[in-house]
């Protein structure tokens, strides 16, 4: 639609700032017919506006409008927002903006921006996707065990298939019930609390005097 007209030109003040998109004639790309005698035939040619270039675009209530710059009309104030109906005579403005940003654009999606491309917001999925799988895998928190660790599940000698060498392991059970193998040494350092509560409740007590029974059960039969 054409911009609005000023206070003095028609009398009226306006609190409104934002112009709702309807036209009074059809948007076209050449120049306005000229005026004539005829006064019916001046007031046709005053309801055709020439779309000079389409700036942007939005949805608006379900339909996609275009910020229209009017041949003659240079402030932004005068800018108008248009349907594409309104738009019907400057259809080659408006393929020439669908050639910039990459096609016509669809109601509901955003406006695309001129000289971005859709394809950096695809290509940032994978990455996110891969770095939600890197969060969830747990790994041993970084200092001392001791509160972390639940219990030292067992300590076995293995090979270790990097050095081929015998290596003893200590299987950790964690308080989150994760379970973990790392070098005996290394849990000494971590949670050297924790391994002697695993040496304490694996030690074997006799009772006094048992070893004296022993010996002389020994003494008797020879």
């Amino acid at each position: 639609m054409p911009p609005a007209l000023s206070d003095d030109e028609n009398g009226v003040s306006s609190g409104e700032e934002e112009i709702p998109y309807r036209s009074k004639g059809k948007a076209k790309t050449t120049a306005p017919v000229e005026e004539d005698d005829d006064e019916g035939e001046g007031e046709a040619a005053e309801d055709e506006y020439v779309v000079e270039k389409i700036l942007s675009h939005k949805t608006q209530r379900g339909t996609i409008v275009y910020e229209v710059k009017w041949a003659g009309y240079d402030s932004p104030n005068d800018y108008t927002w248009e349907p594409e109906d309104n738009l019907e005579g400057a259809i080659d403005v408006l393929k020439e903006y669908w050639d910039e940003i990459g096609g016509k654009p669809e109601a509901g999606a955003k406006g695309k921006k001129r000289g971005r491309k859709s394809v950096a917001a695809e290509e940032v999925t994978p990455a996110s996707t891969k770095r939600a799988k890197k969060e969830k895998e747990w790994s041993p928190p970084p200092g001392s065990w001791e509160t972390e660790v639940d219990y030292v599940d067992t300590v076995e000698e293995t090979i270790d298939h990097k050095t081929g060498n015998l290596t003893r392991y200590a299987y950790l059970v964690w308080n989150n019930q994760k379970k973990s193998q790392h070098p005996l040494h290394h849990v000494y350092q971590k949670c050297p609390q924790k391994m002697l509560q695993y040496y304490e409740s694996h030690l074997v007590f006799t009772q006094p005097g048992a070893e004296d029974d022993i010996l002389n059960g020994d003494n008797k039969g020879q």
